[in-house]
This record gives C-alpha cells, structure tokens and sequence, in this order.
C-alpha cells in the first residue's frame, strides 16, 4: 500500500488533505488499541454504528479521490495506461475492484452528484450506491439522472436489495429490449460443476435471476426447521432440501430411461470382505423384497457380512458399508459384487514388464436385483398412519420423508407396517448416527417409541399432527 510516513511528508500543511488522511491513522491506531471489553452494551452498539457510518463517508472520501485522480489523467503522466492499472500497481487492489473503484468514482464525478453527498454523510451505503451507479450503464446517464432523487429516497429507507429490484425496473421500464438481452447474456452463462475432493461433493454454478427464482421458489418450503430440536444451519438445511427434491423426483415416473431402466444408487461391493458363506457371485443371495431365501443363521450372517467399504460407481468415492446400510432403507439400491483387480502386464518386444503406475480395477462378479423395500401400497398405508416424520416436533410432510425399517431388513425386520416408519432426511441421518433410537410398543403394533438423552417420547403419528373433531357430549 502507499506509504503513510511518505505520503505525510509530502502533503504539506496540517490541513492538506493528504496530512488530514495521516491524522485520520493516527486516530485508527488510537482506536484499534482501545480496550472495548469495558463498555457496556449500549456503548458498543453505538460504537458498531459511528463506525459503520464512518466507513461509508471513508467509501465517499475515496471515491472523490479517485474521481479527481482519473480527471487529472495523473495515471497515464505516471507511464500507467489506465487509472485501473495505477490502482492495480500502487494499491494492490485486484483488478475487479481497481475497475468497480473506478467506474463507481466517474459515475458519481460526472453524472450522480447527490448520491455522492448522501454517501459522504454516512445515509446510505456503499452497496447502495452500487446499485444506483448501475443505472448509468443500463439506462446512461440522462435517465439515471432522472431517477437519482426517487432511487435516493428508496435508499434511505430501504436494504439494497430492494434498491437493486428498483433498478432492475426502471432498466425493463426505459430499455426492455437492453433488459431482455441482459437476461439472454446471463442465461447463456449458466452452468454447474460437481466436483469430489476429499469427503465432500461440490456444487460451482451460476444461473441466471429467473433459474434461481425457480430454485428459490422450490427450495424455500422445505427449509423450515424440522422441530425445536433442529440445530441445522440455514445452509445445511437448504442443501437437504435440495437433495429432498432430488429424491422425490427420483421417484417419479417421469424420469427418464437408462439403458432400459428408472434411474437407482448402485454400490460396489468388495468381494474379498465378504465372509466366506456369502452367495456365490452372480447370486448375492437378495430376493426382490429385500431378503434372502431363507432365514437360516448363514444367512443372516451373510447379509451381516455387507461389511468394510462400498464404493460408488459415479464418483469413484469409498464409504462405510453402513452408510448404504442406511440407503437402504429407502433408496433403488444395486448391489454389484466386485474383486479389485490390478491392470495387467504390459508386453513389449516379448517382454514382460510391469506398468509403471499401476491402476486398479473393478472387476464385475454378479450384480443383485435393485432393492424397493416399500411398496406402494405400504407407502400410501404409511402415510395415513404417520402423517409425516414420526419424530416427535418435527413438521416435515410425508412427500419428503423416507421409510424406515425400526429393525433394518439386514438384520432380518420384516417390510411391514408393523416396522416401518416415516422419516425425514434429516432425522432419519441423526437416527442411524445414533443420536436417537426407536423401538415399537410393545402393546400396540404400529403405535412407536422414541428415546434420546431428555427421556422416553411417544412417535408423532397423523393423528397428532391433525386430531380429528368429534361433538362435544
């Protein structure tokens, strides 16, 4: 950055405004050594706003500068071909921000005076003053102009998101051919990359504003907390939401074919950790309703035997076999038993000599039939009974909940409604992580239980949800 000491020899006298700028540090370091933990609240909200305020008449002293720094092309005097670069060069500012300075500095220079004064007396903000600039280069300077004093006005009272939604009218208004190419420029830069790294997936995208009301539009009915017991974050809760709608279109008869079939989650299953009474490759020992042919001990053992890590075909990533365990339950699940073999040998000239980096390989021994435990009958059944997420406060409707087995069909529970149960995304997550468990009343079949560290609870069923009215005697 530029030098204080520097900059203070050369400003002159005590009122030049370059000596001025010094003072103004000097004050900063007597500020940022205070000791704030002795004020009372009272004083440190007022002081969080003084400052605040301050910042904004900060934004507006700068932009003067820069304003009458570009006027007087000192940059291209200075061997600089832009007063951008000479930002870039001497401030260190990335090129984004030297040029958002800059045009920001022209606008309200040449074209947005009062906007200027209403940021040099702290009334507004600077992402206020963004969205005002921008009417410049959307509808020039004239017509922003014009609209300066109600644009001003609407951002005294208002966050700059609605003064962003102003203008965005005001340019369909004066411009609606330049805003419908606007919109055309920025739907043709959508786009999504999903990415693996490490442990998690990544979504990179950008949409254009009328995609991201569609998404907003769709996303924000499933985000409310699921009970008062319900620690997600607003982020965590927006992705289940997505991954709830993912899943229910999955589900949906409108999905495209796949090389003949509805598109499901395979896994991979390494043949090497199973136990030696697995079935034969090529029989996983998997019946279409999710058991095996008998209910022998071997058996059971077998199916037990899904142990170690699964791996997903798609993205290559190793999980714990529990995890497809949880699937399961309510997910098309295919499980395709493999051994991982190295690549073979290379022959050159009749010469055997191993690859350098070797790259294993899956080699396919039998595929099971895709898993649907619920049919839906049971489903339609499930939802009259439950309502929704048994778990006792949460709201989550039947449309994006899972179906649960209380024993897990692994272990040899029965797909009945006698033991399965409605979950949702989240809750069913927190059940198989242990935080909770439930079990069945003993004395009522498909009435629940459920426990956790505050005590013993009775499931929600639908009838809690909406107790039906019946006439007072």
């Amino acid at each position: 950055m530029c030098s204080r000491k520097g900059a203070a020899v050369r400003g002159g006298g005590r009122d030049h405004p370059v000596s001025l700028v010094g003072r103004l540090h000097e004050l900063l370091d007597a500020l940022l050594g205070s000791d704030l933990d002795d004020l009372t609240a009272d004083d440190q909200g007022r002081l969080v706003c003084r400052l605040v305020e301050a910042q904004q008449r900060l934004h507006a002293a700068t932009a003067q500068a820069v304003g009458a720094f570009d006027g007087a092309d000192v940059a291209i005097a200075s061997r600089h071909r832009t007063t951008v670069r000479w930002l870039e060069h001497r401030t260190r500012l990335s090129a984004g921000a030297a040029a958002h300075l800059t045009r920001t500095a022209r606008a309200l220079r040449d074209h947005l005076p009062a906007t200027h004064e209403a940021l040099a007396g702290g009334r507004i903000t600077s992402q206020h003053v963004a969205a005002v600039v921008s009417v410049v280069r959307t509808v020039g300077p004239e017509h922003a102009s014009a609209a300066e004093p109600v644009l001003l006005d609407l951002a005294r009272r208002s966050d700059p998101a609605t003064v962003r939604r102003a203008t965005a009218a005001l340019f369909a208004a004066v411009d609606p051919a330049g805003a419908e190419k606007a919109l055309h420029t920025a739907y043709e830069k959508r786009g999504l990359q999903v990415s693996v790294a490490g442990e998690h997936g990544y979504l990179d995208g950008v949409l254009d504003l009328e995609s991201t009301e569609l998404l907003q539009s769709a996303l924000m009915p499933l985000m409310a907390p699921a009970g008062p017991a319900d620690t997600r974050s607003a982020a965590q809760r927006r992705a289940d939401a997505l991954l709830d709608i993912v899943t229910k279109h999955l589900g949906t008869e409108e999905m495209p074919m796949v090389g003949g079939h509805r598109p499901n989650l395979s896994v991979v299953v390494d043949a090497d950790q199973l136990p030696p009474d697995t079935p034969a490759p090529g029989d996983t020992g998997f019946r279409e309703d999710g058991f095996g042919g008998d209910r022998s001990p071997s058996t059971v053992r077998s199916r037990r035997g899904w142990v170690g890590t699964v791996t997903l075909p798609w993205t290559g990533v190793a999980l714990p076999a529990t995890v497809a365990r949880r699937w399961a339950c309510h997910a098309a699940v295919t499980p395709v038993v493999s051994r991982l073999l190295p690549r073979p040998r290379q022959h050159v000239t009749g010469v055997e000599r191993p690859v350098v980096a070797i790259d294993p390989a899956w080699l396919p021994l039998g595929v099971g039939r895709t898993q649907r435990t619920v049919t839906a009958a049971q489903l339609k059944a499930l939802v009259v009974r439950d309502g929704g997420c048994v778990h006792p406060g949460c709201s989550r409707a039947p449309a994006f909940c899972d179906a649960h087995h209380v024993r897990h069909w692994v272990d040899g529970g029965v797909t009945a409604l006698t033991n399965l149960v409605l979950l949702c995304r989240h809750h069913h997550r927190t059940l198989h992580a242990g935080c909770w468990q439930i079990r069945p009343d003993p004395g009522t079949p498909g009435l629940f239980w459920t426990s956790d560290h505050d005590g013993l609870h009775q499931a929600q069923t639908a009838h809690d949800r909406s107790p039906p009215l019946r006439p007072v005697a």
